[in-house]
C-alpha cells in the first residue's frame, strides 16, 4: 500500500513538475513572474500582435524608461529595476501611406515593483483611455463654419462611410453623428472616431426639410464639395496627433 501511495506522489510531483515548466517555456501571461512585466498584446479579434512596442515607465523619477517588445506570439517579458513601475503599450504601424503610433488598452494601470506583474493589452480603436479621462482611442475631428454659414450644429448630421479596412485591418462601418451624442459632445470637435479613411456628407436637417451641405478637408483646403475623402493626419501641426479637420457650408 505504502508503495503505491508512493509511487503515486512522485508521478503527481513530476505532472506538476512538467506542467509548471510548460507554463514557463510558453511564456503563460496568466502568472507573475518575479522580476519582470510580463504579458500579451492581442487586437480585438483576440490576435497576437508581434512587434508591439512595450514601456515600462518609473512612477517617481521623469524620463526614467525600460524598453521591451512582444514575439511572434504577441507575448512579451522585460526586465524590472527596483523601483515602481506602469506598463505601456503601443503599435506602430503604416496605414495608406503614413505612419501611426497607436497607444494601445491595458488591463491594469496600477503601479508594481520588482516583484513583477502581469499586464496584457488590447489594440482598441474607440473607448476612453484608462491614464486620461479626456483621451480616447479614437480619432478627433476638427469642426469648422465656412464663410457665411451660420446653422445651429444641432440641425447637422454628418455620416462617415468607411473606405476599405480601418487601421487595425478590421472591417470599418457607416458611422452617422449628430450634435449632443456620445461623438459630438463638443460644438467644435468630434471625438473617438475609429481611425481609418471615411468618405463624409453633411446634411442641414431643419423644420421638417433635409438639405446637402458641402464639406471641405481643412488641412487640404481644396474647396468644399458634396462629398470628401477623410484620412486622419498622424501628427498635423498645432493639433493633437491622429486628427483630422471638416469645414462645413453651403
Amino acid at each position: 500500500m505504502r508503495t503505491t501511495i508512493r509511487k503515486t506522489m512522485v508521478l503527481l510531483l513530476v505532472v506538476a513538475t512538467f506542467t509548471a515548466r510548460a507554463k514557463s517555456d510558453n511564456g503563460d501571461p496568466n502568472d507573475a513572474e518575479e522580476g519582470y512585466a510580463t504579458g500579451k498584446v492581442v487586437n480585438e479579434a483576440g490576435k497576437p500582435i508581434a512587434g508591439a512596442k512595450i514601456l515600462l515607465d518609473n512612477t517617481v523619477f521623469y524620463a526614467s524608461y525600460i524598453h521591451g517588445s512582444t514575439k511572434e506570439d504577441g507575448t512579451y517579458r522585460v526586465k524590472v529595476e527596483p523601483g515602481s513601475w506602469r506598463t505601456f503599450a503601443y503599435v506602430e504601424t503604416t496605414y495608406n501611406g503614413r505612419k501611426y503610433k497607436m497607444e494601445l488598452f491595458p488591463d491594469g494601470t496600477d503601479a508594481f515593483t520588482e516583484d513583477g506583474a502581469v499586464r496584457n493589452f488590447i489594440w482598441k480603436l474607440e473607448g476612453r483611455m484608462p491614464w486620461e479621462a479626456e483621451n480616447y482611442y479614437g480619432g478627433f475631428v476638427m469642426l469648422r463654419s465656412g464663410d457665411g454659414f451660420y446653422e445651429d450644429e444641432k440641425d447637422i448630421e454628418l455620416v462617415f462611410t468607411s473606405v476599405g479596412p480601418l487601421i487595425d485591418g478590421s472591417a470599418g462601418r457607416t458611422l452617422t453623428v449628430r450634435y449632443g451624442e456620445d461623438k459630438w459632445q463638443n460644438r467644435y470637435e468630434l471625438q473617438d472616431i475609429p481611425i481609418g479613411r471615411y468618405k463624409v456628407k453633411a446634411t442641414l436637417k431643419k423644420i421638417g426639410a433635409n438639405r446637402a451641405l458641402k464639406v471641405e478637408d481643412w488641412d487640404k483646403q481644396d474647396g468644399p464639395k458634396p462629398e470628401i475623402q477623410l484620412d486622419f493626419l498622424p501628427d498635423p501641426p498645432n493639433r493633437g496627433h491622429n486628427s483630422a479637420s471638416i469645414a462645413i457650408g453651403y
